[in-house]
């Protein structure tokens, strides 16, 4: 390969691991704009690509309901909220050894 392809990857992939480690590490703001970024961008593409989908996911994600963004019932609801604080004691007696 000629060098400045060797050059053009090299820079392609120092700038999508430098991309990841932005969105991975950086404040949750923003990965919800970059999500919303990704939507607008999926929105003006062409009909027949069918990206509606991947738009929808995109900005159900950036709306932060506290889900994952798969389908949105892990996020956790008022009644985990309120026994987060609670300890669950188990009597040291009850607890028996392995059998091997």
């Amino acid at each position: 390969m000629s060098r400045s392809l060797d050059a053009a990857l090299v820079v392609i992939a120092l700038a999508a691991s430098v991309g990841y480690a932005l969105y991975a590490l950086g404040p949750k703001i923003l990965r919800r704009r970059l999500r919303m970024a990704l939507a607008e961008l999926v929105a003006r593409a062409p009909a027949a690509l069918r990206l509606g989908r991947i738009e929808r996911r995109l900005r159900e994600t950036a709306g932060g309901s506290g889900a994952c963004g798969g389908c949105d019932s892990c996020a956790p609801s008022p009644a985990d909220a309120r026994g987060a604080g609670t300890e669950i004691r188990v009597p040291a007696a009850s607890i028996g050894k392995r059998a091997h």
